[in-house]
């Protein structure tokens, strides 16, 4: 398995980097794809203080790695997930850790409904944000839920939390997502 998740990543890091729009048409080509996928920070004065790991050729830094589907039994392939991160920050754990890291200097005020949330200007600001500052990559695997792990813990993406908890930055993501669930439970709906 450690051979099959250090061949993820070699591919991973060799596939182009992609705008959004790009990485939707991709998927909208593959609705059935499964997957593993990175998210690159392009602009490090967009996320100061956060310790994204360089890119071997790119000047980018990780932030985030996903896989579609999560397990053998879901029916959310990798289109489904990604487009859960053009969402909101109820159902993408990478736009609630970067709401966490950015909703104070931003102004964003987060909501509490079972989980917090941003109002709809603030997750279109939120969208724009990611839009303009990241880029993503992605390569099809059968199953991506087996190599998630060694994949996670090679690549070392400083967002994730699953897989990563002796990242260095681990409780950085843990201190600002609880900063942004009390912000947002001090502002009931």
């Amino acid at each position: 398995m450690a051979e099959m998740d250090a061949s993820v990543t070699v591919g991973l890091r060799r596939t182009p980097l992609l705008s959004v729009a790009e990485m939707r048409l991709a998927l909208d080509h593959n609705r059935a794809a499964h997957g593993i996928y990175a998210w690159w920070l392009i602009n490090s004065d967009a996320l100061p203080g956060v310790p994204a790991t360089p890119h071997p050729s790119e000047n980018a830094g990780l932030l985030y790695v996903g896989v579609g589907p999560g397990r053998a039994s879901s029916k959310r392939k990798l289109r489904a997930r990604f487009l859960d991160h053009m969402g909101d920050t109820g159902r993408s754990t990478l736009r609630r850790v970067l709401a966490s890291l950015l909703y104070e200097r931003e102004g964003w005020r987060p909501y509490w409904t079972d989980r917090p949330l941003l109002s709809d200007g603030d997750n279109d600001a939120l969208t724009t944000w990611l839009t303009e500052n990241l880029r993503v990559q992605w390569v099809q695997v059968a199953e991506p839920w087996a190599i998630e792990e060694g994949v996670i813990r090679l690549m070392r993406p400083p967002l994730n939390r699953k897989h990563n908890q002796t990242h260095a930055f681990y409780a950085k993501t843990g201190e600002a997502r609880k900063r942004f669930r009390e912000a947002a439970k001090s502002n009931r709906q």
